[in-house]
């Protein structure tokens, strides 16, 4: 069963029970008030049934014609009778026995008016007090209209939840309808949602409602799953990148030495060459399985208090072994007197990671010109600035750069994967920053980083 179908019956039936509850009600109070004012009425038919046959001699002969006259408007199936003291028969309407019960009697004696059933008739008694004694006044009636009227009563209640109950169940499907209208319009954004396109989100509403909370965390999803599945399916490529030179290094190495006879401080040097390339393959390895089997979720990730300028004098470091000489500069007159002002909650190898693809492609499309690196901090924000004099950006294609394997027009024609600046800008929104460009054709572009200070 559909949620709508759910939503639809259980608006419905609660409506229903509602209806029903307040029917319920109405017939009661109205039954309680028909009954109660019959019960009055048959009251004052007793004491004029005992004025009429009790104390005739004593009232006028008008006032005694105005009590025959009342007393002449008959009642359904009234039956009247009068006892003495001795429950002895007086005065009755008819030759037939009401057969009232003793208890009755007895009742009438104790409270002076009693009110009871019999069958379907209701019944009063009173106790009349005469001059020529007490007596039982008894009347039997049957309230044929209020009868009616409550039957009438039933039916219009009864017709009234029946024509509500199928209002209610139009207006509960009207009301589910559009109350999932905005789910119905996720699902539809969703099922557009494919592996080739996960860089699509669903479109966030204006209002924070519940569909809005959960529209923004469907969307933190779809990041996290994206940075999952591109870190994933560009692994491989990654990972004979990194590789790639401490095991040209260590091949090349060992290929120089075996050429001929060295001498001991010769092999000696060799070996600590490959030992420093093995060290450097071992933590690349480690890197790019911690990369990969992280899980990409921000606490696995920031762990620990990193200081950005040793993570950037590590990367330049390792740069200058194939990179122009001194292309990348930084700037250490920008760098603060206080370097815990420098200190962002991360992953050290992660945020290697970022800096260097950062650093590569802008030494890379700025054919050998110098590549500026600066550092700067305001409030509780770390800026890295990079910038280059390379051939820039076009301004249509700048929103699309840290898109998965896209490449600007005017950089299809250099090597590259196209997934270096998207992995930089995974690690650094796994760290709770972001990336900013800004370039100009042929005049350079400028990558500025920005990382929330680390907790002291």
């Amino acid at each position: 069963m559909t949620f709508r179908k759910q939503l639809t019956l259980t608006f419905t039936g609660l409506t229903t029970a509602v209806l029903i509850f307040m029917g319920v009600i109405i017939y009661l109070v109205a039954e309680q008030f028909t009954r109660r004012q019959y019960f009055q009425r048959l009251m004052d038919r007793g004491i004029v049934a005992a004025q009429m046959y009790l104390e005739r001699d004593e009232f006028s002969s008008q006032r005694m014609q105005r009590i025959r006259r009342k007393f002449l408007q008959s009642l359904s199936e009234e039956r009247f009778a009068i006892y003495d003291a001795n429950q002895r028969l007086h005065v009755a309407s008819d030759t037939t026995s009401l057969n009232i019960p003793a208890s009755v009697f007895q009742q009438i004696r104790k409270d002076e008016q009693v009110e009871f059933w019999q069958n379907d008739l209701q019944g009063v008694g009173l106790w009349y007090k005469d001059n020529e004694g007490d007596f039982y006044v008894v009347v039997l009636a049957k309230d044929v209209t209020g009868t009616g009227k409550l039957r009438n009563l039933q039916e219009i209640l009864l017709i009234s939840v029946v024509v509500g109950c199928l209002i209610m169940m139009v207006a509960g499907h009207l009301f589910a309808r559009k109350v999932l209208q905005p789910i119905v319009a996720i699902v539809q954004e969703v099922n557009k949602i494919r592996a080739s396109n996960l860089h699509l989100r669903v479109k966030e509403r204006e209002t924070r409602d519940e569909i809005g909370e959960l529209v923004n965390t469907f969307n933190q999803m779809l990041e996290r799953l994206e940075t999952s599945f591109y870190m994933q399916k560009s692994f491989i490529a990654n990972a004979s990148h990194e590789l790639r030179n401490p095991l040209t290094a260590i091949s090349g190495e060992l290929e120089v030495t075996l050429m001929q006879d060295r001498s001991a401080a010769e092999y000696q040097a060799s070996l600590q060459t490959l030992q420093k390339e093995v060290g450097r393959l071992e933590k690349l390895t480690t890197d790019l399985i911690l990369l990969a089997q992280a899980g990409f979720d921000e606490q696995e990730v920031r762990q620990e208090r990193v200081r950005l300028d040793e993570v950037l004098l590590e990367v330049i470091a390792e740069l200058k072994s194939y990179l122009p000489h001194n292309q990348i500069q930084l700037d250490f007159l920008a760098l603060p007197p206080d370097p815990d002002v420098l200190i962002v909650s991360g992953n050290r190898s992660f945020l290697q990671v970022a800096f260097k693809n950062v650093l590569e492609n802008a030494s890379k499309f700025s054919d050998n010109k110098p590549v500026q690196v600066s550092l700067s901090w305001s409030g509780s924000q770390v800026e890295v600035r990079v910038q280059d004099q390379g051939i820039g950006i076009p301004e249509a294609e700048i929103s699309r750069v840290l898109e998965p394997f896209y490449r600007a027009q005017n950089a299809r024609s250099r090597t590259g994967t196209g997934i270096g600046l998207t992995m930089a800008e995974k690690i650094i929104k796994l760290h709770g920053g972001y990336i900013q460009l800004t370039s100009r054709l042929q005049q350079g572009t400028t990558v500025t980083i920005i990382l929330p200070k680390g907790n002291a």
